[in-house]
């Protein structure tokens, strides 16, 4: 009996052993299974915490473009026509009685004023609802506006645009774009020269706006609420966007590139 358990011990030592090593396999990929679902649950709640996010910042856009329509209309059917019933009495009165000295001095003032309010409006009311948009797209579109915004202290260089049109929500988002960053160059680069293109590349499109101003501090901590805004606006795009020097040396350059829809071109 004594031989019996002195020849059995060595193998219910390797039984012993073997089992120990089940059990520490079986905790250790217990473990493992557990980090990684919980892996996995971050991730997921991660994608759903950047879909919510990107959700939220699409309505953000779209509500803004509603809103834009809705201050757009109104400023053309609102005060654009008090302000042309304005400049029809002004001419009723000019041609009712005849002025002389400085009662026909103030009545030419008030009619060119009233001209250049008109004409205000209907370029603010463009700009917030581009009329010629879902007629013309997106490149005549942008001329349009460069063409609005060019002056003698900051010219816009229109390069050669390609042919393009393309007049969807997303076509609707790179001309917000284009606005964004003229808009910025004006305001913010003290420019003399702006240069506009747009290109077709492949099934992309490619928008490049360059200025010979100061240029800008692009780290991300320091972005501002327009540069943001043109970063927010590329994510729903799926796009890319980058930041450089333009080939004249100074001022900034910023390009963004979107995927074409089926049959845009």
């Amino acid at each position: 009996m004594d031989e019996l358990r002195s020849e059995n011990v060595p193998t219910l030592i390797i039984l012993g052993s073997i089992s120990i090593l089940l059990l520490v396999g079986c905790i250790v990929g217990f473990v493992l299974l557990y980090q990684k679902r919980m892996l996995e649950e971050k991730q997921k709640r991660t994608v759903q915490e950047m879909d919510y996010q990107n959700k939220m910042i699409q309505l953000q856009f779209e509500s803004l473009e509603r809103e834009r329509k809705r201050i757009g209309a109104d400023l053309h059917d609102s005060l654009g026509s008090l302000l042309w019933g304005a400049k029809i009495n002004a001419s009723i009165i000019t041609n009712s009685s005849p002025l002389t000295g400085n009662a026909q001095e103030s009545c030419n003032e008030l009619t060119e004023i009233l001209d250049e309010s008109i004409e205000v409006v209907r370029r603010i009311a463009w700009e917030l609802t581009p009329e010629a948009f879902q007629y013309s797209g997106l490149s005549e579109s942008i001329k349009k506006f460069c063409e609005r915004l060019d002056s003698p202290d900051c010219k816009i260089l229109v390069n050669e645009i390609d042919i393009l049109f393309w007049n969807d929500d997303r076509a609707l988002q790179v001309f917000r774009i284009a606005q964004e960053l003229i808009m910025n160059a004006i305001k913010h680069s003290k420019c003399t020269t702006i240069q506009v293109s747009v290109e077709c590349v492949a099934k992309s499109v490619r928008l490049t706006v360059a200025d010979d101003g100061v240029g800008f501090n692009s780290r991300p901590d320091k972005k501002g609420v327009g540069l943001w805004n043109i970063d927010q606006r590329v994510k729903q795009l799926a796009g890319k966007l980058n930041i450089g020097n333009p080939p004249m040396g100074s001022g900034s350059e910023i390009s963004i590139e979107v995927t074409l829809g089926h049959g845009k071109v």
